[in-house]
């Protein structure tokens, strides 16, 4: 007790202050970068998870939700190892400190702690409710996974949706709304390779809801659905038997590349290419061959100038939905159409926004590659001949939505 008194005790006391000052400021981390880089961390998650929200339905038609899952799930795990660091830092840091402040005087904030405790009981009681909402999600992700949830009549609807090889096929098929409107009754269509079918109608006639059955977000409420399969093969090479082009095509973060082979990965494309192009090629080769087939399916939709406007070409890394005119991302959801090369596409008004000799250019190479489409758009065959007549000569069916009341009708187009 006498070092601590008198002139000796005042000098200790400063002298332990500075050493004590001295000691953290040497261990203290560079919280301020690291507290940046965890909010770009944080901010880049939400981002990606608003943009699921917003394209949901595009990447459900796409088949992309194992690709957007791999992506979110690299961003989780980024942003959760920078937090376990920042946390052992501060961690560390608060320990050091701690001892510091606290090392002459252990016993009088004993008594300190003891109500710490307590307030950690608190806390922790808070902590356990939100923990059991997160067990209840996941039950409830779980059992929607499993199918636990579905209803009977869903459940019965999958019994309708039937798998054919090379047809697609509406037999009195009911087009009803999740909110139980019909937009058509027992509506029998047959799209068979060939022979592409124009979809018309007002807003609102059910010319999307056809498509949102077709690709089985939608139950087949009555009747039957013969359809190809819409699974991307990765080891098969012929394809995936249904693919949709939207009307404003989904652009996925990533690299120019990545927005031509959405869904597949890198590596999956590199893999399918080489099986397709790559006999007696080795898996070097492989990055060569799927290069050259991008840049020639984008000199056919008139976009091999994108290669030029970024020095790293195809690992470009862009906001590819802000710098891409509607017209450009529309020939860019064409360029991935032609990639997958699928036996029927399914185009939802996707060319409304380019020029007439591209839209017919478009539609004569979807021919020479044995694509069969199906096409949506709002005017009937008589305003298309005005107003967009590329796409009559490419069509050789009618299905007309009358009302969205369940009407419609079916007729040859007269070229």
């Amino acid at each position: 007790m006498k070092l601590l008194t008198g002139r000796r005790g005042v000098s200790i006391l400063y002298a332990y202050m500075l050493l004590g000052l001295g000691l953290l400021r040497t261990a203290t981390p560079d919280f301020g970068d690291l507290t940046s880089r965890e909010q770009q961390l944080e901010g880049t998650f939400r981002f990606m998870h608003e943009r699921l929200r917003t394209h949901a339905e595009s990447i459900a038609f796409f088949g992309g939700g194992a690709r957007e899952k791999a992506m979110v799930e690299s961003r989780f795990r980024d942003l959760l190892d920078h937090s376990s660091l920042l946390l052992k830092k501060k961690w560390q840091f608060v320990e050091l400190g701690h001892g510091i402040r606290f090392l002459a005087s252990v016993v009088s904030q004993s008594f300190l702690a003891f109500g710490d405790i307590m307030e950690l009981n608190r806390k922790f009681l808070e902590l356990s409710g939100s923990i059991n909402r997160v067990f209840e999600l996941e039950e409830l992700v779980d059992a929607v996974q499993s199918g636990d949830l579905r209803t009977d009549k869903v459940l019965q609807s999958h019994g309708n949706d039937l798998y054919a090889g090379d047809v697609i096929s509406f037999c009195d098929v009911d087009i009803v709304t999740p909110s139980e409107k019909l937009l058509a009754r027992q509506l029998t269509c047959d799209v068979v390779p060939g022979k592409n079918l124009l979809v018309t109608g007002p807003n609102g006639s059910g010319k999307s809801s056809v498509f949102r059955v077709l690709r089985g977000l939608w139950p087949v409420m009555s009747g039957r659905l013969y359809k190809p399969s819409h699974h991307l093969d990765k080891e098969d090479i012929s394809g995936c038997g249904v693919f949709y082009v939207p009307q404003k095509p989904y652009t996925c973060l990533g690299t120019l590349r990545d927005q031509i082979i959405y869904p597949l990965s890198h590596e999956e494309a590199e893999l399918k290419e080489l099986k397709l192009y790559g006999k007696g090629k080795s898996s070097a080769d492989t990055t060569n061959i799927l290069d050259a087939r991008l840049k020639n399916i984008l000199e056919n939709v008139r976009l091999n100038y994108l290669l030029e406007r970024d020095e790293s070409g195809w690992d470009a890394n862009l906001s590819w939905e802000d710098i891409l005119s509607l017209g450009e991302q529309q020939r860019l959801g064409m360029a991935r159409l032609f990639f997958h090369k699928p036996k029927f596409g399914i185009l939802d008004e996707c060319t409304n926004a380019t020029s007439v000799d591209v839209e017919e250019q478009l539609y004569r190479l979807a021919k020479h590659l044995g694509i069969t489409v199906i096409t949506s758009s709002q005017a009937s065959t008589f305003m298309q001949r005005a107003n967009r007549p590329a796409l009559i000569p490419f069509h050789a069916l009618e299905l007309r939505f009358v009302d969205g009341e369940g009407n419609w009708e079916l007729r040859s187009i007269e070229q």
